[in-house]
């Protein structure tokens, strides 16, 4: 049976082969969350990010897919960098023994967070435009009658 080792709170607990990490740290108590996140994540379903554990060592772990990678890459406004052993817990296996570090470090992303805000702002600025246009239409439609 495969062993996961939490290098930062110094515990090992030995588990069965394709465990989900997330619900493993969660029964042994051990939380991949700091702050506001314990109580804001989304639950294991990979569109958060607050579960990042950076993988120090993992023998037989999968490739990461692409909506892991994205949702590590930051959201909404704030782009994240972040290193190849930094793995969303929700969405790992356990398959093999493994060193786990918990809250890992992410850097802001200045530019891409940049990036991301300029678009944010040009969708924000059409949204308000497109939805003054329709009240002014829907207004004008009272006015006949």
């Amino acid at each position: 049976m495969p062993v996961v080792t939490f290098h930062n709170e110094h515990r090992s607990v030995e588990v069965e082969s394709g465990t989900n990490l997330r619900s493993l740290m969660r029964r042994v108590g051990v939380t991949p969350y700091r702050g506001l996140a314990m109580l804001t994540n989304c639950r294991g379903h990979n569109f958060c990010g607050t579960c990042a554990v950076e993988v120090v060592d993992g023998k037989g772990l999968a490739a990461p897919t692409d909506d892991e990678l994205s949702t590590l890459g930051g959201n909404l406004l704030v782009a994240r960098t972040a290193e190849k052993n930094v793995r969303l817990a929700c969405q790992l296996k356990v398959n093999g023994d493994m060193v786990v570090k918990t809250h890992p470090v992410r850097p802001v992303d200045r530019q891409g967070t940049k990036q991301r805000i300029a678009l944010f702002g040009l969708a924000a600025t059409f949204g308000v435009v497109f939805l003054t246009v329709l009240l002014f239409l829907f207004f004008d439609m009272f006015k006949r009658f």
